[in-house]
């Protein structure tokens, strides 16, 4: 007779050791914990990226408001997807000042205050990265002209001290530009290589954006030949900035060019430029100008409930020339001509078309003064900068407005953004950019509107 001590009887619950004492747990009881162990694991995980997530897209971003400037849905209701991040702030009211020198003497500072005195609420710094021509694939920086990482983050800090919210704008100039070339028309010799230049020049300032608690940051900036068939890139880099930059997002399309853009739904604003011909050759009355902005207008925001974001104007300008109201992004047809009045105009005209539209995120007039000595005489300066021109008192009549995206009862940022408008502009030089020269002169010369350059 088998002695039953010494059988080791084998369950699916365990084993008995070999000696026949205390039953251990089996292999398929380990396998099981093992298994409740990575379920309940991954279930931790997953509540935990879900609450991040959560927070994160019901946050009311960097700046407050009150009130969102999300469109209204057509028939109440869009099938565009919701923006990743709603924008829930007042409209952004600015002018953009382009870094363009990496001398500390460079009173940037002073421009910032100037800006603020104007009843702005925002202002767009522009940076800028350099390829040599549109078949170029790298992209670098050049220290002699773009101020060092350290001096941005302090402009950034002095820009917030004075109650001014942030856009940072990278964007790609060329520095050798060939007959009609501008950043509009790149055609890099090999795009993978461009596209990872490009990829590494946005991550580095969405870093320092983000260490400088930047409001938004410009993914890009009219790069009309990438934006149809390199969807999957600009998506996969918005994915990219994102890990890095909490703030919104925002692509600067062309006027032309924003509905070939199928990836509007990976940013949080739709950024568009105003250079439209608004009219044909004839005299530009305010009258005449506001007639021929309403169909514009009907057609922009007709387009934009299909998309479901706000809209941003980044680049507000005319140059101070005869020629602004039809050519407005050829700063070198009538350099010779000086208009003041036209220029005044076309900016009225323009917000009192857009001003009480709360579907407008906000309004970037391009541009502001940006170099020691630079000439802003209206007679004599036939560039964009309004400072010193009539065009300035109207920017800050509208600037100095109520929002109408804002409660009654919300306080205003800044303070100055609902005061009266002074009697005369702001104390600053009378003024315009020298003549361009690389890309914009070069560009300059398309007249065709559907391929010439706005100011870069």
């Amino acid at each position: 007779m088998t002695n039953p001590a010494c059988v080791r009887r084998v369950e699916n619950s365990g084993h008995t050791d070999e000696a026949g004492g205390e039953s251990r747990p089996g292999p398929r009881i380990m396998a099981r914990d093992k298994l409740l162990i990575l379920v309940i694991f991954l279930l931790i995980i997953g509540a935990a990226v879900g609450i991040q997530q959560f927070e994160f897209a019901s946050s009311s971003g960097p700046a407050g408001g009150s009130a969102s400037t999300e469109p209204p849905a057509e028939n109440g209701s869009s099938s565009a997807q919701p923006p990743f991040k709603g924008l829930r702030v007042e409209q952004f009211r600015g002018f953009t000042l382009q870094l363009q020198s990496a001398a500390l003497s460079c009173p940037y500072e002073k421009y910032i205050d100037e800006i603020a005195a104007t009843g702005s609420n925002a202002i767009c710094l522009s940076v800028a990265g350099y390829q040599e021509n549109c078949a170029s694939t790298s992209i670098f920086i050049d220290v002699r002209r773009t101020p060092s990482v350290e001096r941005i983050k302090a402009l950034i800090a002095h820009a917030h001290k004075r109650n001014l919210r942030v856009m940072l704008m990278p964007i790609v100039l060329l520095e050798n530009p060939r007959s009609g070339e501008w950043r509009g028309k790149i055609e890099p010799r090999d795009w993978d290589d461009w596209w990872e230049d490009y990829d590494n020049y946005l991550l580095h300032y969405a870093r320092v954006a983000q260490e400088a608690a930047v409001e938004i940051l410009a993914v890009g900036s009219e790069l009309i030949s990438t934006e149809k068939d390199h969807a999957d890139r600009w998506r996969g880099l918005i994915a990219g900035v994102r890990k890095r930059f909490k703030g919104y997002l925002i692509y600067s399309a062309n006027w032309d060019h924003f509905r070939p853009v199928s990836w509007w739904d990976a940013v949080d604003i739709v950024g568009m430029t105003t250079y439209y011909d608004l009219t044909s050759g004839s005299k530009p009355t305010v009258e005449r100008l506001m007639k021929n902005w309403k169909p514009i207008r009907q057609d922009v925001l007709a387009w934009q409930k299909t998309v479901g974001r706000p809209i941003m104007f980044t680049e507000v300008g005319w140059p101070n020339q005869v020629t602004c109201a039809q050519y407005p992004w050829d700063y070198t047809r009538s350099p010779d001509q000086p208009d003041p009045n036209s220029q005044s105009n076309c900016f009225e005209a323009f917000f009192r078309t857009w001003i009480a539209e709360p579907s407008v995120a906000g309004y970037l007039v391009w541009e502001w003064r940006n170099y020691p000595g630079q000439v802003v005489d209206p007679m004599k300066d036939t560039g964009y900068v309004p400072c010193g021109k009539p065009a300035m008192a109207v920017i800050e009549k509208y600037y100095r407005m109520p929002d109408p995206s804002t409660k009654p009862a919300a306080a205003t940022k800044p303070a100055a953004a609902t005061a009266p408008a002074p009697a005369t502009t702001p104390a600053c030089p009378t003024a315009s950019p020298p003549a361009g020269t690389g890309e914009r002169a070069a560009s300059a010369a398309v007249t065709t509107p559907a391929t010439a350059t706005p100011p870069d």
